[in-house]
């Protein structure tokens, strides 16, 4: 099981259903992907600022993190005008 299926099992889901009492359940699952997600988002800035670093495995690190970031904002660039 991967750990986004775990998240998913804990936190469950977020998909409409179409009965209130389970979408308003579901719409504070969101919540709480949306704080998950940010906390994550903040931990790859925070290692994406090591790209420039000298020693070689920060900077890797550094760019993975970076890299991360892109692949992200492409995907939500792509989803929101």
């Amino acid at each position: 099981m991967s750990i986004y299926e775990i998240v998913k099992k804990i936190i469950g889901s977020i998909e409409p259903y179409g009965d209130t009492n389970i979408d308003k359940e579901r719409n504070t699952n969101i919540n709480e992907y949306g704080t998950l997600a940010c906390e994550l988002v903040n931990d790859l800035i925070n290692t994406a600022r090591f790209k420039d670093r000298p020693e070689n495995s920060i900077r890797k690190m550094g760019e993975s993190a970076y890299f991360e970031l892109k692949v992200l904002k492409d995907l939500i660039d792509h989803e929101i005008d």
